[in-house]
């Protein structure tokens, strides 16, 4: 059962602290924000790191997805390093960068007169502690944590209350120092579209694609990672032409030059950039296809779509990937050949391999999540 929250007043104004590391804290606050204002609530979304200035912005953000798209092992490296550090309980580099700007972001808090914060990154989150703990102690604060695991160096952010997926992470949270009574199990918020029950035929009508075409969707995340071209290719040469890909690049603009010259005059293939209308996509396929992050994969399973999970990077992905796979809801192909082998099994025999979406205690893929989450902030 949700934990309702009577302890801090209604927000009237929400700012939502996110960072551009990929696009699913993005999509987690852009989902939230689209139920408060459904509660005639205002809002804004801002990337915390830009009060740091352009430079580190740019740094931290241009730096993480070149690393994600170009050297993932780095990613694992770090990710390995940063949890044997958090471990031995050391001082956290991390935590104290975030917070070296907590007074710009306080002094726009009170500037655009904001009664609450909401954060989907880890980074945010460090900053929102010190804005508590140096100017306002009664400022509601809270971390919504968008992956089936805790990162490392969550340990010393104090906020109001942490959402999480599941009791896997919340008791991961517990061992770095968060309290149990402060974490909530809400599920990972996707936006109010992905829970239209839209029809695979009605999803279709709407983008004009053909009932007769077996379709495949392949996400390369926000930041367009992974061996697309490659996966399409493979793709291509064993379908027929009753086949349509949609792949969608993110932001990553020169890897849909790369596919639209490779596939130019082949019409099963289309690549398309960073759209609102992904769901949509999604219930029109046959077969779903993106790598483990957290959000992406969470909105591609509440569709109801097969999935089938492409290589991780290492790190909190290789936990995403565990967690579904081992409860059904989705497949893990490792390498391109075998994800190209599974997907036509499922279309030779229209396979349903994916769960139903239900809300059990765990509350894995609740589909309801950012209704949860604004429901508790706004104690009613």
């Amino acid at each position: 059962m949700f934990v309702e929250n009577n302890s801090l007043c209604r927000p009237q104004k929400v700012l939502l602290l996110s960072v551009s590391t990929g696009e699913g804290h993005n999509s987690a606050a852009r989902a939230i924000a689209e139920v408060l204002r459904q509660k005639n609530v205002e809002c804004e979304i801002v990337d915390s790191v830009e009060f740091k200035g352009k430079p580190a912005r740019s740094f931290i953000v241009d730096g993480y997805n070149w690393i994600i798209r170009n050297t993932p092992i780095l990613f694992g490296l770090a990710y390995v390093l940063g949890a044997a550090y958090d471990n031995m309980q050391l001082p956290s580099p991390i935590k104290s960068y975030h917070q070296s700007y907590a007074q710009q972001i306080y002094r726009y808090i009170k500037e655009k007169n904001f009664d609450c914060v909401i954060c989907t990154h880890l980074f945010s989150m460090h900053t929102a502690t010190a804005i508590k703990e140096k100017y306002m102690p009664d400022l509601p604060c809270y971390g919504v944590i968008t992956d089936y695991t805790a990162i490392p160096f969550y340990r010393g952010s104090k906020l109001d209350a942490y959402f999480v997926p599941n009791t896997l992470t919340r008791d991961m949270l517990v061992k770095k120092g968060i309290p149990y009574e402060k974490i909530i199990l809400s599920g990972i918020p996707v936006n109010p579209k992905f829970l239209s029950d839209l029809s695979k035929e009605q999803a279709r009508e709407k983008l004009g694609i053909p009932l007769n075409k077996k379709v495949v969707v392949i996400s390369a995340g926000g930041a367009g990672c992974g061996k697309i071209k490659q996966l399409c290719k493979r793709l291509s040469v064993k379908a027929d032409d009753s086949l349509r890909i949609f792949v969608f690049v993110g932001k990553n603009d020169r890897l849909k030059e790369k596919i639209e010259k490779a596939f130019g005059a082949d019409e099963r293939i289309k690549a398309i950039s960073f759209t609102p209308d992904i769901n949509m996509y999604i219930k029109s396929a046959d077969v779903a296809m993106t790598k483990p992050g957290g959000l992406s994969s969470t909105e591609f399973a509440i569709c109801g779509t097969p999935l089938i999970l492409l290589k991780a990077i290492p790190g909190c992905e290789t936990y995403n990937q565990r967690y579904f796979v081992k409860r059904g809801i989705a497949t893990y192909c490792k390498s391109n050949r075998k994800a190209v082998e599974c997907a036509l099994r499922m279309l030779s025999r229209q396979s349903q391999l994916s769960s139903s979406v239900n809300i059990d205690e765990d509350k894995a893929l609740n589909p309801n999540a950012a209704y949860d989450i604004v429901h508790y902030v706004l104690g009613k």
